[in-house]
């Protein structure tokens, strides 16, 4: 039933103490042959049974304002970092053999608080993904002290493998809500190379780029100096480097799946994500559904 989708949508958002506008429950709706409208009463309907309780024009699974007041402080700092967002993508759209820069992450739910980062999302050109990543890198460490929190340049994927492998709802809200910065026609494949993302949220629709910026003549310029000094053999041993000191310091960690997807070393993507959010989240999601029908006697499957 409608409720129940209503009530999956925002358990997931729960776990990250994030309630929604009812807009924004359609958009993260589970299910389909609904309209913003049917959400909207049902909300209105759910709220009268105490199922849902609304804090001014947020929903949520608690009765706790705290979680208002918490939302639009987040909101307005995001608002106010989104402008710093779109300056540092300029800079890593700079860099040579990148072609597009996505914000993800807590900016990219229009949120941010003091313990956020910036987070980045960026698509390269094929076979030289590895150098592009490698100087951002060199960039961060030599010029922001290796800084994670307004640089977090985490996840990289060509142009010629745009499709994410892993297929659930966690990715699939993360791609749903990447903000476009530069490659306004990156974008627009990497949405489309990933319609699968419509199965876990069919009331999606893509984003509008809030900035769009020609290369400069000199990435232009260094594009071609390093392709001429063996780019190719560049790319293969800047993977085969990061991906050993990689093993060498998180390995033992994680069994060998895990590491896998938390740290993808593969010629076309990669990933660093220490924290194996992809995991922790789903995991905690499957929690808090379990929980919530233990508490409040609903079936999800009848």
């Amino acid at each position: 039933s409608l409720s129940k989708s209503i009530l999956k949508t925002l358990l997931y958002f729960d776990i990250f103490k994030y309630p929604l506008t009812a807009d924004e429950v359609f958009r993260h709706l589970q299910t389909n042959h609904v309209t913003a409208h049917d959400v909207h009463e049902e909300l209105i309907k759910m709220s009268t049974q105490s199922l849902v309780y609304p804090l001014d024009m947020f929903y949520s699974v608690h009765n706790d304002h705290l979680l208002e007041s918490r939302r639009k402080q987040g909101n307005l700092m995001a608002s106010k970092y989104l402008e710093l967002a779109e300056k540092k993508a300029r800079v890593i759209a700079s860099f040579p053999f990148v072609r597009g820069v996505m914000a993800s992450g807590s900016l990219s739910k229009g949120y941010m608080d003091e313990k956020s980062d910036l987070d980045f999302f960026i698509v390269t050109k094929p076979g030289r993904l590895w150098i592009a990543r490698t100087l951002l890198v060199m960039y961060k460490r030599l010029f922001l002290s290796g800084s994670h929190k307004l640089f977090c340049v985490n996840y990289f994927i060509d142009t010629e493998h745009l499709e994410i492998e892993e297929k659930n709802i966690f990715t699939a809200t993360e791609l749903a809500t990447l903000i476009p910065l530069y490659g306004k026609s990156e974008y627009e494949q990497l949405i489309y190379r990933n319609s699968w993302v419509k199965d876990f949220l069919p009331n999606f629709l893509p984003q509008s780029c809030h900035a769009v910026s020609k290369a400069n003549w000199y990435k232009k310029i260094a594009e071609s100096i390093l392709n001429l000094f063996g780019g190719s053999l560049l790319d293969r041993f800047c993977m085969s480097i990061t991906g050993k000191r990689w093993k060498k310091i998180y390995q033992a960690q994680y069994e060998k799946k895990d590491f896998e997807i938390a740290f993808k070393t593969k010629p076309y993507t990669s990933k660093n994500h220490p924290n194996h959010y992809q995991k922790k989240i789903t995991e905690l999601y499957q929690e808090k559904l379990i929980t919530f029908e233990a508490q409040s006697g609903i079936t999800w499957h009848e």
